[in-house]
């Protein structure tokens, strides 16, 4: 279908303000513009508690901040991560879809900060998301959370990291998943792919390939470390005794089709995996909830399918 409505004026808005590429800027250039995208969020929801703690991580503590949607009640926990290519983004970027998030689904949510590209290359991001998640896990008693019913989940870059995540508890013994929510992950490199999408959508659509390729070339130390599937969830062997699934794309993004194969290996791999594709719609479109109606809907969905595969 063609872009919905009210993505096609919020693209025409970009165009008019001369908003550049990430790959036309610098990386501090690219942190500063994305802090932008709060203004498309809407007012923020208010939670029953919000507290900030620090986490142990490998090279030091890691800022979370934990969303309590009913304080005093033990509910299921859900530990997020962040979009942002590795390079951009924070917890602050990601703190009115957070608070949305954990009211919609009733979990508690910790949103978790980890180390940025290029100054931190994989694999520091994903062990310090791995270190936060068995801390969380261990620890989310002491959150107010359920500690035998743990997700993960994240935005592009973080749903690759929620990915990865998943293999590592698998492969390292623990700590226990439940679910993963895995929103438009990037799942493979963006250089040599052969994906249509990345041919479809290369331009106009705010997320660009060439963006993809400048943060690829940002997080990964070397192209080999391409083939690792802790970097590139979908280069992995084997994806069974996974969590279930929850796996949203968008029509008019990069991504699309890499997390569309992603979705397939892992009902193919024996995986419970509910596939949400949204049509008419961009990437980035959950950090735009207080612009676009499908932003909204999709935290909704989301909730509901929480809710149901959590607690």
């Amino acid at each position: 279908m063609p872009l919905k409505p009210d993505v096609q004026a919020l693209l025409e808005q970009f165009e008019a303000q001369g908003v550049p590429p990430f790959d036309q800027m610098s990386v501090p250039q690219a942190r500063d513009a994305v802090a932008a995208f709060r203004d498309l969020q809407g007012e923020p929801e208010p939670v029953g508690e919000i507290r900030d703690i620090l986490v142990p991580g490998p090279a030091g503590e890691l800022p979370v901040r934990v969303y309590h949607p009913e304080p005093g009640t033990a509910l299921p926990l859900l530990i997020y991560f962040h979009g942002g290519g590795w390079v951009v983004g924070n917890i602050e970027v990601v703190d009115k879809p957070c608070r949305a998030l954990a009211n919609a689904s009733r979990c508690v949510v910790a949103s978790t900060q980890y180390r940025l590209s290029p100054e931190t290359k994989f694999p520091g991001p994903v062990e310090d998301c791995y270190a936060a998640t068995s801390w969380l896990t261990e620890h989310a008693g002491e959150l107010g959370a359920d500690p035998a019913e743990v997700g993960v989940g994240g935005d592009s870059a973080g749903g690759n990291l929620a990915a990865a995540v998943t293999l590592m508890a698998r492969d390292r013994g623990g700590p226990r998943l439940a679910y993963q929510l895995l929103i438009y992950p990037v799942t493979a490199p963006a250089r040599g792919t052969t994906f249509a999408s990345y041919r479809d959508n290369a331009d106009g659509y705010l997320l660009t390939r060439g963006s993809m390729e400048w943060f690829w070339d940002h997080y990964l130390r070397s192209p080999e470390d391409g083939t690792n599937p802790y970097a590139a969830p979908l280069h992995a062997s084997d994806l069974s005794g996974l969590p279930p699934a929850m796996v949203i794309t968008a029509e008019f993004d990069p991504l699309r089709d890499e997390g569309k194969a992603y979705a397939e290996r892992l009902q193919q791999a024996g995986v419970k995996v509910s596939a949400k594709p949204y049509p008419g719609v961009i990437h980035g479109f959950f950090w735009m909830a207080g612009v676009l109606g499908d932003g909204r809907t999709l935290i909704t969905e989301m909730g509901e399918e929480l809710r149901a595969h959590l607690g």
